[in-house]
């Protein structure tokens, strides 16, 4: 029998560095993840996730998963099918998927070729939309074209047990927010010293519970300066990351860039 605290799965991240780090994280934030994604996107029996991740990101655990834990189903989606569009449309509607996450650079892709090339997708209920920042131009030709189809923001860090936010939208928002924290996740925005900045004043953006993983593996020193103990809340640990944001004063998250300048290639 698992227990909470063992570890559940190791996945490298470079970071800004360039340098793999292999942060761990443990069973009961992977499932407090998976719980967000069944709630918030509405997953449910009879659900179908498609997977769209290839298995070294973090974000192909919970579209694996999450589905067979509800009496869903998983959709397995091959990289072939997505760099083809109109094949990954046709893959969707022909696979009745109901949940489906892009990237946004992807979803613009496929928003275009929507487009031109109108489609039903009678089964899409909600494309959760992480790992860039997602415009609000792309908002708005999103909802034009699929005025019932929800998008969900979704943001979080690899350290984190993956996405942290979840903002669900259901029309074009003045602005694009990350929203409130998920359940039994705590979110601080702070400064170097970890003291809380005024509501919407800058600051770095840090993560307390359930979610903060273990550490990076046989890395103390970089372990030592990510992972914190929780000042506000003593015994809990506090990951503290790269991602500058301030508070609105709904209580929503703003992401306002990075402390550095990562570059991505390939993904």
């Amino acid at each position: 029998i698992g227990h909470p605290d063992q570890l559940a799965y190791l996945i490298f991240t470079s970071g800004s560095t360039g340098e793999p780090k292999g942060a761990m994280c443990e069973h009961a934030g992977l499932l407090n993840h998976l719980f967000a994604k069944i709630d918030d996107l509405g997953i449910g029996e009879g659900s179908v996730v498609a997977q769209t991740a290839p298995q070294c990101f973090d974000i192909s655990l919970w579209q694996l998963v999450s589905a067979l834990m509800v009496g869903g189903r998983t959709l397995l989606i091959g990289q072939d099918e997505i760099t083809d569009v109109e094949r990954f449309v046709g893959t969707l509607a022909g696979g009745r998927v109901s949940v489906a996450q892009l990237v946004p650079s992807y979803l613009e892709v496929v928003v275009s070729y929507l487009e031109q090339r109108p489609r039903e997708l009678p089964d899409l209920r909600c494309v959760s939309v992480t790992g860039e920042a997602l415009k609000r131009e792309l908002t708005q030709r999103w909802f034009a074209i699929e005025p019932d189809i929800r998008l969900l923001n979704a943001y979080g860090l690899t350290e984190t047990s993956d996405d942290t936010n979840h903002e669900v939208l259901d029309r074009v928002p003045e602005r694009v927010l990350l929203g409130r924290a998920v359940n039994n996740v705590r979110v601080y925005v702070v400064d170097e010293r970890l003291a809380l900045v005024p509501l919407g004043a800058p600051g770095l953006i840090a993560f307390s519970g359930v979610c903060v993983g273990r550490g990076y593996v046989n890395d103390p020193e970089r372990t030592r300066e990510a992972y914190r103990t929780d000042p506000y809340r003593p015994g809990e640990r506090l990951y503290l990351g790269g991602d500058w944001g301030r508070w609105h004063p709904d209580g929503q998250l703003e992401f306002l860039g990075r402390r550095d300048n990562p570059v991505k290639i390939r993904g």
